[in-house]
């Protein structure tokens, strides 16, 4: 249904949302599809993709003008990367489409891929279960 690196549209549940008893996000926004993994084929880890400058607290990277025209985006955005949805896609209601917006690129991807790595080693990355 998704490679890894593509840009969708999807109803993001932020975690401060789901902490506070929503089970839907509140307007469908882009988000990366990151990665799919051996594990869990059948679901997929999807990141925030927001216009707003993040606060400093958060864990982002910007998104370069290069990356934003191959994902289908308006520039400048940032990516959110200390906290992500994690959903079944046989149980995925949320998606506005399934036909992707663009995706990123290869080295991009492994940027983000990394950072989320170094996130979940000094647990800095939270989950929210879609499911």
């Amino acid at each position: 249904m998704f490679d890894a690196g593509d840009v969708v549209h999807f109803h993001y549940l932020w975690k401060r949302q789901a902490d506070a008893g929503e089970e839907s996000g509140r307007k469908a926004r882009p988000v990366c599809v990151v990665v799919r993994t051996p594990d869990v084929p059948g679901a997929v880890f999807l990141f925030a993709i927001t216009s707003q400058a993040p606060h400093e607290d958060r864990l982002f990277l910007p998104i370069s003008q290069i990356e934003c025209r191959r994902a289908g985006l308006d520039f400048p955005c940032w990516i959110i990367l200390d906290e992500y949805n994690r959903v079944e896609l046989d149980k995925a209601f949320d998606f506005e489409t399934s036909r992707p917006l663009g995706s990123f690129s290869p080295a991009f991807l492994k940027n983000i891929a990394r950072t989320v790595k170094d996130a979940a080693a000094s647990s800095r990355l939270a989950t929210v279960n879609r499911s």
